[in-house]
């Protein structure tokens, strides 16, 4: 992937760039704000028709890469608590259905009949498209070039030395890709109690060369100012950018 300088991203001086997680080695040594994206990655072999027992199998195979890639913006399930008569206590926990997934039922779906019908195309339209190889590469094209655009970051940061930081996350990372291989019933333990960016994404499974870090070196746009007050700037952006984004990998 190499370094990029993306022309249409940032202010007119270019300050943002791009670094893959097996590059990060390459970033500035100097203080920064960064954010992690994961891309969606297919290839001809995902989309191209494969006919078996009078049948497209790319179809489901296709369907299963969505699932995957909705997965890792699914947040953690929301446990509820309360109070029952006569002592009694109700809980449980809530999970987000985000719509990817086929319907196991033929149940319709709750809501108002307009809510329901608004689903029901919205779901036939993607069996729609992903139901033919051209719709299933055009689907591949425009989600492979949404990031960072349009894609919600997983993780927004700050520091002092961008360069040490992003590779402290890559350290993270191979950690817990280590630990999840003699473990790797605790996935949900991990994705539960992960500690860091690096903990978290392995939890999600998701693979090293799908994440990528844009980065704004401060320096580069201030150089007369002191290191401690572009970091200083720097977390008032970020904070701002959380509360904004709501990075799904980041500090809640």
């Amino acid at each position: 992937m190499g370094v990029l300088e993306d022309a249409d991203v940032g202010t007119e001086d270019h300050a943002a760039s791009r670094f893959g997680m097996l590059e990060v080695e390459q970033a500035p040594e100097s203080p920064g704000i960064y954010a992690w994206y994961v891309t969606f990655q297919a290839s001809a072999q995902d989309w191209e028709t494969k006919p078996v027992d009078g049948q497209d199998a790319s179809i489901e195979g296709f369907l299963g890469l969505l699932r995957e890639y909705a997965s890792y913006y699914e947040p953690l399930p929301i446990t509820l608590h309360g109070s029952a008569p006569y002592g009694g206590r109700w809980d449980g926990a809530l999970e987000l259905d985000h719509g990817v997934n086929r319907r196991e039922t033929t149940s319709v779906p709750e809501g108002t009949d307009r809510e329901r019908e608004r689903r029901e195309r919205d779901r036939e339209a993607l069996d729609n498209t992903i139901s033919s190889q051209t719709g299933r590469r055009l689907l591949a094209q425009f989600l492979g070039r949404a990031t960072p655009v349009f894609s919600s970051p997983l993780y927004i940061g700050v520091a002092e030395n961008l360069n040490e930081r992003l590779q402290q996350h890559r350290s993270n990372y191979n950690r817990a890709m280590d630990w999840l291989r003699g473990n790797p019933n605790d996935a949900d333990r991990l994705k539960r109690d992960a500690k860091n960016f690096g903990q978290r994404a392995a939890a999600r499974g998701i693979a090293m060369e799908n994440l990528e870090a844009w980065v704004i070196d401060l320096k580069s746009l201030e150089s007369d100012i002191s290191v401690r007050s572009l970091r200083e700037s720097a977390q008032s952006a970020e904070w701002l950018l959380h509360r904004l984004f709501a990075p799904i990998l980041g500090r809640q």
